[in-house]
């Protein structure tokens, strides 16, 4: 039984939505996204996920054709037949356009799974979990399903929904109107997260914000009708124009979301709007807790993306375990809709003999597309670079960033999800905060405020985090024990927490070698650890895209598959200078950007609050004074010509 997965069936072309495509073939399983083979950031959820369906295929060795079942995770009824007409265009595409072949396999051969039950299938089947409670937790379900929040419990093989929550109103509205009240754009919560640390709770906010959002019953309800925030269009702020001043003006004042926010630092609303919904979330979770007496917990649905509150459940301990997924946001949706029905399927295989999970084999991050090493050195020698063949890539890129190189790291299946955890990653040295400024600077150009996240062996976890546990997919944010910070200043956010990657040797033994090797170089058993990609594209899933990145002087040596090239063998195979500069230029540069914006207030004792940050980052007084900031031993900086 084969058996595909295709998110979404169309809805919206102006959407831009996580497309996805997961197979699986017995106990092969396949699971990938678009954006990463197209290299577009969320594509128009109105496209057909074509590349990474026909991928999936190619790493299974099948053809459209073979596949048994083609499951939606979608409610049958919500699909307009226009949009399915498209859907459905896009598989007889996928048929090499053979109506013959497709019209009689398609009576009977579609199944459709329920979007949130798709959510908590994927964390169900991930967890190994037989008895559980699950909740899945997002903005809102697909066209026709209302619904943004489902728990149930998880008993004798079956999902047995418990509670729901309807509507836009709800938790994930509520932070992203913290997010459009810090100043950021539609899909920039993770940028609201990253600031928060740099804040502070502010008690009289925090009362006036939880009078918006509040338990009702079962569910979390924000009450976004005393603030509607439908006069605000943040898309039609230009990205050189942007300032949260700008867009206050563009809000009538008798409805302005940011009436309660304007008179706070940006890092403020953020802390505050975050103790806030973590706060209210862990009200409800002790009412489910209540309800269904079960101590193992999982979660999927976009709101737990956030680690900090990812961090804040898990130190409730309002259960013994619990379990994050790899792709929490709709994005899993395909595979957790396949897992759904090949369970299903089995079940009635074996006349209802088996109870539990029907799992065979682990399920793990890397699901993605591999590429042979034939391949990859045939596309080196057409690039004609100089590269050496190393028989253990493992201890040479751990030995490379002990020696304090960037190095970008290419093996094996690409990872499922949006986390780099080992086989598509950029790697430096924690040691230093300048690893954090050099790859910022060649590659990321992150604002100044979001952390970079390291990955660090299993067996040292509880040595350098606070109430360690098994996190494989980056998805919690550990407390980094206080004597230790200055040992990997680049993986320490600046409340001290760091959202590691634990590595167990039997998931990925050859990413665990390499950060051993970095272990014994150095007797710090972490690496620094990003996506790799460039600024504005998807994670990158090709052998050429990789090569390009080190054209581009992304790194200093990329190791893949078996193969080591250097950056500074291969120089005239670019224009490339080379530039990096001091870490306090760097600190000054990143901390500007977001000076300029509240310079633009004209609130002088919000810019001097501001400045004391500065100072503090750089060790010396910083001052604002006639358009000019004003460091001793450095030049003036002028803000606005």
């Amino acid at each position: 039984m084969i058996i595909a997965s295709l998110y979404p069936c169309p809805f919206d072309p102006q959407v831009r939505h996580d497309l996805s495509a997961a197979i699986i073939k017995g106990d092969e399983i396949y699971a990938y996204e678009e954006d990463k083979l197209t290299s577009i950031k969320s594509e128009p959820t109105s496209h057909f996920p074509e590349r990474s369906l026909m991928m999936g295929c190619k790493e299974l060795g099948i053809v459209p054709v073979d596949v048994d079942l083609w499951v939606l995770p979608t409610p049958r009824e919500a699909p307009r037949m226009d949009n399915l007409f498209m859907f459905f265009a896009g598989l007889i595409k996928a048929f090499e356009g053979k109506f013959e072949d497709f019209e009689p396999w398609f009576r009977g051969h579609v199944r459709f799974v329920d979007h949130h039950l798709s959510h908590a299938a994927l964390a169900v089947y991930g967890s190994g979990f037989s008895d559980c409670i699950f909740i899945s937790q997002d903005g809102g379900g697909d066209m026709g399903d209302p619904r943004n929040m489902v728990f149930g419990e998880f008993v004798d093989g079956g999902f047995n929904i418990l509670g729901e929550g309807f509507g836009l109103q709800n938790v994930c509205s509520f932070h992203a109107f913290v997010t459009d009240a810090c100043g950021f754009g539609g899909g920039e919560n993770g940028k609201t997260s990253g600031l928060a640390s740099y804040g502070t709770v502010r008690k009289d906010l925090k009362s006036q914000l939880r009078r918006l959002v509040y338990i009702d019953g079962e569910k979390i309800v924000f009450n976004r009708e005393r603030y509607s925030r439908s006069s605000v269009n943040i898309s039609k702020v230009k990205p050189q124009e942007y300032s949260r001043d700008k867009i206050f003006l563009s809000v009538p004042s008798d409805t302005n979301i940011f009436k309660l926010t304007r008179e706070y630092l940006p890092q403020d609303v953020a802390a505050t709007g975050e103790a806030v919904m973590q706060e209210v979330f862990l009200e409800f979770l002790k009412l489910i807790r209540k309800k269904v007496r079960k101590q193992r917990v999982v979660f999927s649905g976009g709101l737990f993306q956030n680690v900090a509150l990812n961090r804040a459940i898990a130190e409730s301990d309002l259960f013994e375990e619990y379990y994050f997924p790899m792709a929490p946001s709709d994005a899993g949706l395909s595979l957790g809709a396949a897992l759904k029905i090949r369970d299903e399927i089995r079940r009635v295989q074996s006349n209802g003999m088996q109870n539990g999970l029907l799992h065979d084999v682990p399920l793990t991050a890397y699901t993605g597309p591999s590429f042979p090493a034939a391949d990859i050195e045939q596309l080196l020698k057409r690039f004609r670079l100089f590269y050496t063949h190393v028989t253990n890539p493992a201890e040479a890129a751990g030995k490379l960033l002990a020696e304090g190189k960037v190095v970008g790291w290419f093996q094996g299946r690409a990872e499922f999800g949006p986390r780099s955890l080992g086989a598509r990653s950029i790697l430096a040295d924690p040691r230093t905060i300048e690893s954090k400024f050099r790859v910022n600077q060649r590659l990321k150009r992150r604002d100044w405020f979001m952390p970079y996240a390291p990955s660090i062996l299993e067996e040292e976890v509880a040595n350098w985090a606070e109430r360690p546990a098994y996190s494989p997919y980056m998805q919690i944010a550990f407390k980094v024990p206080q004597e230790k910070v200055p040992e990997i200043p680049a993986a320490v956010h600046v409340d001290g927490s760091s959202r590691m990657n634990v590595v167990r040797k039997s998931d990925n033994s050859l990413y665990w070698e390499l950060i051993s090797t970095f272990h014994e170089q150095t007797g710090i058993p972490l690496v620094l650890n990003t996506s790799f990609n460039r600024h504005g594209i998807a994670t990158i899933s090709s052998p050429r895209q990789a090569i390009e990145h080190l054209l581009e002087g992304c790194m200093d040596c990329l190791v893949i598959d078996k193969y080591m090239i250097h950056f500074s063998d291969n120089r005239k195979a670019v224009e490339y200078e080379e530039k990096i500069e001091t870490e306090d230029d760097l600190l000054i540069e990143d901390c500007l950007s977001w000076i300029k914006v509240i310079v633009q207030q004209k609130d002088k004792s919000v810019i001097d609050q501001y400045l004391k940050h500065l100072s503090g980052l750089l060790g010396v007084e910083a001052t604002y004074q006639a358009n000019q900031i004003l460091i001793p031993g450095r030049e003036p900086i002028t803000l606005f010509v």
